[in-house]
């Protein structure tokens, strides 16, 4: 009779198994995952808020000085006639290029479009270098005043391994005032 009380099961013992075994496929299979997924979402968002804080951040220093400083500078290419604006932009061009380190290459006009309401002057420069310097130089043409704009670039490797130089096109382009200076197109326009 001793071994048969010992083998007994205890009477709650299957029920307390049971419920014990439920709960541990709830927290293994239902709440983990749950967990999990609202874990990384959390991640994410706290790397997206400090990523937008960050933006915010450069926004705000890059649009305070230059709203300060656009209120006294014409925005525009000084000029009327296209070829005499495309050959000042490209001697622009060449003294950007040596001041950036750049070999300017090659140098040309291109034809003029309208965008808009503004008629646009563009220049093709060919040059090479180390891509800091294509780099300074690009920042340099963008933070130009009159504004000009890189509207197109292609950049190629010239030799092999990644700190060769490179060469590369940029198209250049910059608006010219319709009707001369400022005054006359507003007057123009009463």
């Amino acid at each position: 009779m001793s071994s048969a009380s010992a083998s007994k099961i205890p009477r709650g013992a299957p029920f307390l198994a049971f419920n014990i075994s439920v709960g541990l496929f709830i927290v293994i299979f239902l709440l983990t995952p749950v967990l999990g997924h609202f874990t990384g979402r959390s991640e994410e968002i706290s790397e997206s808020a400090a990523q937008l804080a960050h933006f915010r951040k450069i926004a705000r220093s890059v649009s305070s000085p230059t709203n300060k400083a656009l209120h006294g500078v014409d925005p525009f290419l000084p000029g009327t006639e296209e070829r005499v604006v495309s050959a000042d932009l490209q001697a622009s061009l060449k003294s950007i290029a040596s001041n950036a380190g750049v070999n300017l290459l090659g140098i040309r006009g291109l034809p003029g479009s309208r965008h808009q309401k503004l008629r646009m002057v563009a220049v093709s420069a060919e040059l090479e270098g180390s891509l800091a310097a294509v780099r300074d130089m690009v920042v340099a043409i963008e933070n130009q005043t009159p504004f000009l704009f890189v509207t197109a670039a292609s950049f190629r490797s010239v030799s092999e391994g990644e700190d060769g130089p490179i060469r590369a096109e940029l198209k250049v382009q910059g608006a010219i005032r319709d009707g001369g200076p400022a005054g006359a197109t507003e007057a123009g326009a009463k």
